[in-house]
């Protein structure tokens, strides 16, 4: 089972386990393949169809990445896998051709995440018409934007949002039965990095709940200490808290913070010039600006378009929002590498934004009042409380 390259842990020389494979290469007889140690890939001998490798770990589980090349190519998911190994002897079947069949015995989390992923393939098939529709539409995605027409790639991009609206129930059932699984497994591994694709959908006094049963033996490793980071983080940017105050520079060049709008109510539009959900939302944004802009309500656009800066002024120029503030989320990496830098200057960060779109109001007085995460339910909520806000004004 592939598990999100985010998660997976590398394998360390300062460690206290050692782990053993013996495997087998269906598909290739001699020749290299990869997993993933630090920041870049080591090879493994291949030779007649076999290899050996021996590990060190730092605790009692770790997710190592398979490669069949050097480099990690998200879009070929033939090309890649990922097991959760133990400190022990296991035994790792590699399919050449298409690595996602490949089979790892021997390490009790790795069966759990087989039976994980069992539970998530029932749901899946009720659903499969579906899947396939937004994959057809992925590759096609790929096949216009390599012509470089903009407006048929973006055309594409709003087929495969609104395909993808449409599997909205069977995700709604894939995270009811992983909470199922958390529940009925409390100390298995696999729960520890599953539990990142629930975190949107939980209050931080039942993510933490969840985490203080898990087993302690993994407490300790540096998935779960990074788990509970993120649940800590998330009594940030929720209603009752002071927002935290920002220092940026806005679209036109302009220092922006958020006490230049001290006793004005603030709706913070965190989105992307890439986010197609955000883009179709902004015609509502605009109705909501015109609506209450001259009782008293102002609106920053956050966006997380660092990287493509100009995609960020193309698409607030098409969708007709320069009425409003904007700036960037200020996310920074370490060149060459994913390791983010200047964290403090991460407005996202601050406010604990993960999803988009996602908006959050903040009152007079600085104090947050209300968190939407988008979704015809929420903007629902939103428009009810602005409307009750600004009932009397």
């Amino acid at each position: 089972m592939a598990t999100s390259l985010l998660t997976t842990m590398a394998v360390q020389t300062s460690a206290q386990n050692k782990f053993h494979i013996d495997g087998t290469v269906i598909g290739l007889q001699d020749g290299k393949i990869y997993y993933y140690k630090g920041e870049e890939a080591a090879s493994i001998e291949v030779k007649s169809g076999k290899f050996h490798l021996d590990g060190d770990m730092e605790g009692p589980v770790s997710s190592v990445l398979f490669l069949r090349d050097s480099k990690y190519n998200y879009k070929d998911q033939t090309s890649f896998t990922s097991f959760y190994l133990e400190p022990k002897k296991q035994t790792l079947k590699l399919n050449y051709s298409d690595f996602r069949k490949s089979v790892l015995t021997g390490s009790k989390p790795q069966d759990d995440s087989y039976r994980f992923e069992a539970i998530n393939d029932k749901i899946k098939k009720k659903y499969q018409k579906q899947f396939d529709k937004v994959k057809a539409l992925q590759k096609k995605y790929d096949q216009v934007a390599a012509t470089k027409d903009e407006k048929a790639t973006e055309a594409v991009a709003y087929e495969i949002d609104d395909a993808k609206a449409l599997l909205g129930p069977a995700y709604k059932e894939m995270t009811a039965a992983g909470m199922k699984f958390m529940k009925d497994n409390p100390k298995s591994f696999i729960n520890i990095n599953n539990m990142y694709f629930y975190l949107d959908d939980m209050s931080y006094e039942e993510a933490i709940k969840y985490y203080n049963s898990f087993n302690n033996l993994y407490k300790n490793t540096k998935e779960a200490k990074y788990l509970l980071s993120k649940i800590e983080a998330k009594q940030k940017g929720v209603p009752g808290v002071m927002a935290g105050d920002f220092d940026s520079i806005d679209i036109n060049g302009n220092p922006i913070k958020l006490g230049d709008f001290k006793g004005q109510y603030v709706l913070m539009d965190f989105w992307a010039s890439w986010c197609i959900p955000c883009r179709k939302g902004n015609p509502h944004l605009l109705k909501i600006y015109n609506t209450y802009k001259s009782k008293g309500l102002e609106i920053v656009g956050v966006a997380d378009d660092d990287n493509n800066q100009a995609a960020w002024r193309k698409a607030v120029e098409k969708d007709g929002i320069g009425v409003w503030k904007h700036t960037l989320r200020g996310l920074q990496y370490k060149p060459g590498t994913h390791q983010q830098i200047n964290k403090d200057k991460d407005i996202s960060d601050g406010y604990n934004v993960s999803s988009l779109p996602t908006k959050i109001l903040i009152g007079p007085d600085g104090k947050i009042v209300a968190r939407y995460n988008g979704g015809e339910e929420d903007d629902r909520k939103m428009d009810a409380d602005l409307e009750a806000i600004f009932a009397s004004k």
